[in-house]
């Protein structure tokens, strides 16, 4: 099922709590796809707000594995300012949670201070190519990756970073909103893996991402089809947690998303 159609199922006038069916064919492991899951319980949130208010900043907690199937998505504005929104989102499943999201919504504010941000990097002309069989997981067979700095994964390498060039690979051409982004950045393999020489599980523990001004006026001219530049890197790794930040371009260069996951390496 194609991710947009899997977000159809969400729409305005719903209950807070609301029975959804998770897809199949986006799995990870024994889960489904991380970036798939956060964009179920955003999609039920974003339903129900102000689209006037741009999403700044959201928090996810993997708490259970999240299978294919039927499941409950609850959601719970914890304060609706003028400027400022916060609420939560839980989905269960089976009587037990898997997911927690804190999101942050907050209006533009008059500042005299602008720093912008670094352009994206050069992509390089060295590309490798993700397969989409052997080893990967079912759901990068939604996404095309061209890895353009660091290793495969599972290639015993020995950097710290991972980046290149991704894009939905569903033949629909749809403009990109927060959903999809939250999938464009969490599709990439942890650069973690790229550091083992042979299969290992691993599997995110938390993940904080923030959006990034002017994503939110260039939805109208992003497509799921444009390649979108992804670099990240381990910050520190031990214990078997790795501590990985990211950042995700839109096809003009400019920055659209930060992110920060507690990683856990099985290896």
């Amino acid at each position: 099922m194609l991710f947009a159609d899997v977000m159809q199922q969400f729409k305005s006038g719903q209950p807070d709590e609301l029975q959804i069916e998770v897809p199949e064919q986006w799995g990870q492991g024994r889960a489904v796809f991380g970036g798939m899951a956060s964009a179920l319980a955003m999609a039920h949130l974003i339903t129900e707000l102000p689209a006037q208010i741009p999403l700044r900043s959201v928090s996810v907690s993997f708490v259970a594995p999240l299978n294919a199937g039927p499941a409950t998505v609850s959601r719970r504005i914890l304060r609706q300012g003028k400027s400022v929104i916060q609420a939560m989102v839980e989905i269960t499943q089976q009587g037990q949670v898997a997911l927690v999201l804190l999101a942050s919504f907050g209006a533009e504010r008059p500042s005299a201070y602008q720093i912008n941000a670094e352009a994206a990097p050069d992509s390089g002309t060295q590309v490798m190519v993700l397969p989409k069989q052997g080893p990967a997981p079912e759901f990068t067979r939604h996404f095309d990756y061209h890895i353009t700095r660091g290793a495969m994964p599972f290639s015993g390498g020995t950097g710290t970073e991972l980046g290149g060039l991704i894009r939905f690979a569903e033949g629909e051409s749809t403009t990109v909103g927060v959903l999809e982004l939250l999938a464009l950045v969490d599709a990439w393999p942890p650069v973690s893996l790229t550091l083992l020489n042979q299969p290992a599980p691993a599997s995110s523990l938390t993940w904080t991402i923030e959006f990034i001004q002017p994503h939110q006026g260039a939805e109208t001219q992003a497509l799921t089809t444009d390649w979108w530049s992804y670099l990240a890197s381990i910050e520190h790794g031990a214990d078997g947690y790795h501590h990985i930040e990211a950042k995700l371009w839109q096809p003009d260069g400019q920055l659209a998303a930060i992110s920060r996951q507690t990683v856990t390496v099985f290896a």
